[in-house]
């Protein structure tokens, strides 16, 4: 009977549009660690409303099917043992994870299963059903990792799927769509902001009747809710980072692949990839729905995505292999039986005819065989089928694979090999190679290392498309054929404060203005960066190109979603010292780059000396100098015959200073400078540590920027005082910062105005020059001294640039180990 579903259509419509499927496996609950990374992974992956459907913990299922096969054998003594750990086992997971309320909760359901499961052990209560002992394990997930959730303040329930998903049995039970999918949104529909957890591999027949799905029955599961509801994505989480270009356990260097298109993507399935599975692809509506293969243990690495992707181009993407494959050959004259073999629902990995000798052949997975030899018994033509065993196969997967160079050296390589058969299946989506031999893992990585030359990926957001933003993208834009040599390179984002342009397959930089204030919508950053890992890169950075304050502050999420970083922004590394040091945990922890050698000195390569030094084994005593670009072009220019209000003024329009040129006046942004350089080298220093001197007037600091504007004259006649007083001693007034280390180790930091003699080298710089002066354990009687241009988009966006060549450069060798 079909159910009505009595939920609203617009209800419907939120929840195909807005909740997606999540699924956990086994070993992603294996114990209290993985139940608690689960639970953060769901509270920071997963919308509010998402479904999540899981699998039995650890290796529940495996000790059910030893307790009931004992108990089959009549070995109650060993059942009892093996119940007894199972019960120990599931209570102690109870135990670790929750507290009070929720643990007493628990604990008496755990008591009331584990009692009735003891009473079936002596024969005190009948279960028959070998599926519903099973499902204990799926509803013991559920019920605990949505217990977890409530206990940590989230809202969440858990859902038995017998509840909603109606079959008929059947060896692989059919769904019965209407009245399960009816079932499911009258569930779920009426309670939006609630995370269901469901469970994966169980469903019900039209009378109660627990049903299994089967061998990955809980992927099935997912994708199966996901197309109940029309959700839009189904995420896999697994112990690997999707789908690679062949199974790493057997190659070296393999890559991950970013998108499969869905054929690719089940023939690969059907080829015996050891991530993804044939009936995980069933239910799924190829129009609509992406499947994305991501890593429950290491979140921020690349995943796969899996859709309906416009890729023409010839290529083939993954080799894999099957250590052990079954022949079954059949005469061509025995037309009846050739014609069974074509009918079976069980599709060979590779048939063909051999002509010559009046035969077909049919190679299937060895895990196949028990299948295999238990139909042909039950047709009764054993006798008419020669089994043939010790082979192998190698596959490479990829669309039009025919057309592509590789398959010509996929088939020059294999031809020095005792071959059996090479050709391609159907679709032309794989050419298969069936060997008379052991798989030999050397083999698989020679042939790996002159099939795959891939060029890792670098999708690039870039956040602030002002002054340095600009001219950045101009600069990308003429240099573009040079980048991409090391790696794929690509601007997929460009943001203002208010509004994003975002395209994964990467913006199109000719008249980019134009197509932003077209293209560009609202957006919301610490909403956009849990989105990012789903760009089809291997690896990810976000440009800060901005002063703001409210992206720094987002720099841990970024790093925990695998985005690298390079900063203009002196915003992050110049935060207090707790944000600070949480910033720097959270980028090793997550194993991600930060760069930011532009926050001081613009284009100068100040902090790679730095670094340099240091790793050489020197040590930096004191750093002092003009460190303010900004600051060198006011001074310089300024005398007695200008007034200094016009070049501030200046400074401003011709995108010298800061957007705020308070900000340079009150001598914050060299204190950020300060702060930036000193933890570069390892030293605590802190706001408060440093003694700063502002030329601001506490009465223009607090109020607009265009008041401020308009008010600049009032700087005048105390900094004309400024200068007189200085030029009594034949000195000149520059704004100096400085910290040095002490005897005792501690620091002392300094940023004001110091009267300098008119010949010094500090006094007679370049406007807008920058000057750093090194004193070091080497560099002790004449200093190190690095100079120039200190501010201006342009030379400001050659260092973004330098950085992002530094990043390339760590990511190549990073791609070849």
């Amino acid at each position: 009977m079909v159910v009505e579903v009595d939920v609203s259509s617009q209800q419907i419509d939120t929840v195909a549009e807005q909740v997606q499927v999540h699924k956990f496996g086994g070993s992603s609950l294996a114990d209290a660690y993985c139940y608690r990374r689960v639970a953060r992974i769901v509270t920071e992956y997963a919308g509010a409303s998402d479904l999540v459907v899981v699998s039995a913990a650890g290796d529940t299922t495996n000790r059910i099917l030893a307790i009931i096969d004992a108990k089959q054998n009549a070995d109650e003594g060993v059942a009892e043992v093996l119940l007894k750990q199972l019960e120990k086992y599931q209570q102690g997971l109870i135990g670790d994870l929750l507290s009070a309320d929720h643990k007493a909760r628990m604990m008496d359901l755990s008591r009331k299963d584990f009692k009735r499961w003891y009473g079936w052990l002596n024969n005190e209560e009948t279960i028959d059903n070998r599926a519903e002992l099973l499902s204990y394990g799926e509803l013991w997930s559920a019920r605990l990792l949505a217990t977890l959730l409530q206990q940590q303040g989230g809202k969440a329930d858990w859902i038995d799927a017998r509840t909603f998903l109606v079959a008929d049995d059947a060896p692989e039970p059919l769904i019965r769509v209407e009245p399960s999918r009816a079932g499911l949104l009258n569930r779920i529909a009426p309670h939006p902001g609630t995370r269901f957890i469901v469970t994966g591999f169980i469903c019900a027949d039209p009378d109660g009747n627990s049903l299994i799905l089967g061998r990955n029955g809980s992927d099935y599961s997912a994708t199966l809710v996901g197309s109940l509801i029309d959700s839009k994505q189904v995420t896999i989480w697994k112990d690997v980072a999707g789908v690679y270009s062949a199974d790493p356990r057997k190659v070296e260097r393999v890559v991950s692949l970013p998108i499969l298109d869905w054929q690719e993507a089940e023939e690969l399935a059907r080829l015996g990839s050891p991530v993804l599975h044939p009936r995980t692809f069933q239910p799924v509506n190829r129009d609509r729905m992406v499947i994305a293969v991501r890593s429950s243990l290491k979140v921020e690495n690349q995943q796969t995505r899996i859709g309906q992707y416009e890729d023409t181009e010839p290529r083939g993407k993954v080799l894999t292999a099957l250590a052990e494959v079954v022949l079954f050959r059949v005469s061509l004259r025995d037309a009846r039986l050739v014609e069974q073999f074509e009918e079976l629902e069980l599709t060979p990995l590779i048939s063909w005819n051999d002509l010559d000798t009046q035969h077909a052949y049919y190679a299937y997975h060895q895990n196949h065989l028990y299948f295999m030899e238990g139909w042909l018994e039950e047709i009764d033509v054993s006798n008419q089928v020669v089994q043939m065993q010790g082979y192998s196969m190698i596959a490479l997967v990829g669309n039009r694979i025919q057309e592509t160079e590789q398959y010509k050296t996929f088939k020059q390589e294999l031809s020095e090999q005792s071959l059996k058969r090479l050709s391609f299946t159907p679709d032309n989506n794989a050419v298969v190679a069936i060997l008379e031999q052991k798989m030999d893992n050397r083999l698989l990585n020679r042939l790996h290392s002159q099939l795959f030359n891939y060029r890792r990926s670098l999708g690039v957001l870039v956040v602030g498309r002002g002054n340095i933003g600009s001219a950045w993208l101009a600069l990308y834009r003429r240099l573009r054929e040079r980048i991409n040599e090391q790696m794929d390179v690509r601007i997929i984002g460009i943001l203002n404060s208010t509004r994003m342009w975002l395209d994964y397959n990467g913006v199109d930089l000719n008249d980019w203005e134009a197509s932003f204030d077209q293209m560009a919508r609202p957006y919301d950053l610490s909403q956009l960066i849990p989105e990012l890992p789903n760009a089809p890169y291997d690896e990810l950075v976000m440009l800060d190109l901005t002063d703001a304050v409210s992206v720094a502050q987002l720099y841990p999420s970024f790093f925990a979603n695998g985005v690298h970083i390079i900063s203009a922004n002196k915003r992050a590394g110049a935060s207090n010292e707790s944000q600070y040091n949480e910033i720097r945990t959270i980028q090793h922890e997550y194993e991600r780059e930060w760069y930011y050698n532009t926050t001081v000195g613009a284009g100068l390569p100040l902090n790679y000396a730095l670094n340099d030094l240091r790793n050489s084994g020197d040590a930096i005593r004191s750093i002092s100098g003009i460190f303010s670009g900004t600051m060198s072009w006011l001074f310089e220019n300024f005398n007695t015959e200008v007034k200094f209000s016009d070049l501030v003024r200046e400074a401003k329009e011709r995108g010298l200073s800061e957007p705020d040129p308070r900000e340079d006046l009150s001598c914050q942004d060299i204190v950020r400078k300060l702060l930036i350089l000193a933890r570069e080298i390892g030293l605590r220093l802190d706001w408060q540590d440093i003694d700063v001197e502002s030329l601001l007037p506490e009465q223009l600091a607090d109020i607009s920027l265009s008041e401020f504007m308009d008010r600049l004259p009032e700087l005048d006649d105390e900094m004309h005082a400024l200068y007189a007083d200085a030029q009594k001693t034949g000195k000149v007034p520059r704004l100096l910062a400085s910290f040095a280390v002490q005897e005792d180790d501690s620091v002392r930091a300094r940023v004001g105005i110091e009267y300098i003699p008119e010949g010094d080298m500090l006094a007679n710089l370049i406007p807008g020059e920058n000057i750093f002066v090194i004193y070091t354990d080497w560099y002790h009687e004449m200093p190190l001294v690095i100079s120039g241009p200190g501010a201006g988009k342009e030379v400001t966006a050659g260092g973004v640039q330098s950085d992002l060549n530094q990043l390339l450069s760590r990511l190549s060798k990073k791609g070849l180990n």
